[in-house]
């Protein structure tokens, strides 16, 4: 799911289920700003799930799975943490906003 949501972010894929034609021109650009920067930061907050996911399966102990909060709260333990997960938190709000302006110029027609 990481490699995915970075995959959208790095190829703009995300913009060709928009009806961009009815956005102006520096509505695409916020939007696709906004999209990249959302993509990104579930890609990390994804990664970092799934890393521990991984490693509680590799050390056979289920108490090393964590999920979203137990991510965030490793993040924030970091040295450089508060900014990590100020950044983070930025692109999840980004992918919000995203998908606000996604649920209103969505193609719906197929």
């Amino acid at each position: 799911a990481a490699c995915h949501q970075a995959y959208q972010a790095f190829s703009d894929n995300f913009m060709e289920e928009l009806l961009t034609y009815r956005m102006s021109l520096s509505a695409r650009t916020w939007v696709r700003r906004i999209g990249v920067a959302g993509h990104l930061g579930r890609a990390v907050v994804f990664g970092l799930v799934g890393l521990f996911l991984i490693r509680a399966a590799v050390e056979f102990n289920s108490n090393e799975a964590v999920g979203l909060d137990g991510a965030l709260q490793t993040l924030a333990q970091q040295p450089a943490g508060p900014w990590l997960l100020a950044l983070t938190a930025l692109g999840l709000f980004a992918f919000g906003v995203y998908s606000i302006v996604r649920g209103r110029y969505v193609d719906v027609s197929e």
